[in-house]
């Protein structure tokens, strides 16, 4: 009962960290606010991924990642003193899987009913198979259109190609990123990573 209380403070108080990430975003915050209030406790309640051997396939697993990237984010920057402006690196980390969360009205994760792959396979979760197939990148750019958050060329070419060149629908852009967008696939890698271990 304990780790189970625990676990309601964890996603309540990576919740809030990342209302708080989302206020810093200037004159995008109003946009940025109106879209995670849409989402509520979807967003909440989100996973990372669907499997225990991949990474944060729990509640509030999506935004534990999300800031986790971020984290990573500013190490990085300053590691390799490159100047990234903060919104920036905010607005990308928080929203690089944004995808995950969702459309407009349904969960683009469901909770495994299948006793079998949850047992057999550490599936936890499915995906959503009603709703319209597309990459997660493009689901997560295509929402914050919807919402009217503007973003630079280089938070979207970060966010569209966050998953890295071995994905096809990022090979135009191989080789001819911004930093912005090397810098998050990388944060991305190292805090999916980290998770695995921290979970297994």
């Amino acid at each position: 009962m304990t780790q189970h209380l625990h676990d309601i403070d964890t996603l309540a108080n990576n919740y809030e960290l990342f209302l708080k990430m989302c206020l810093k975003l200037g004159n995008r915050s109003e946009s940025v606010v109106a879209m995670v209030d849409h989402m509520g406790e979807r967003l909440l309640m989100a996973p990372a991924s669907t499997k225990l051997s991949f990474h944060c396939a729990h509640p509030g697993g999506l935004v534990e990642h999300s800031l986790n990237v971020l984290r990573n984010l500013k190490k990085l920057t300053k590691a390799y003193d490159v100047d990234v402006p903060t919104e920036s690196m905010i607005i990308v980390s928080l929203f690089h899987d944004w995808g995950k969360v969702g459309d407009l009205e349904e969960a683009y994760y469901l909770e495994q009913d299948s006793d079998w792959h949850r047992e057999k396979l550490g599936q936890m979760y499915k995906v959503n198979e009603d709703m319209q197939s597309m990459p997660n990148a493009e689901r997560g750019l295509w929402l914050m259109q919807h919402f009217g958050v503007k973003l630079s060329l280089d938070e979207w070419i970060a966010i569209r190609t966050n998953d890295g060149p071995g994905v096809d629908e990022n090979k135009p852009y191989f080789g001819r990123e911004p930093t912005l967008a090397l810098l998050l696939q990388h944060a991305d890698q190292m805090a999916t990573k980290q998770e695995k271990e921290k979970y297994s």
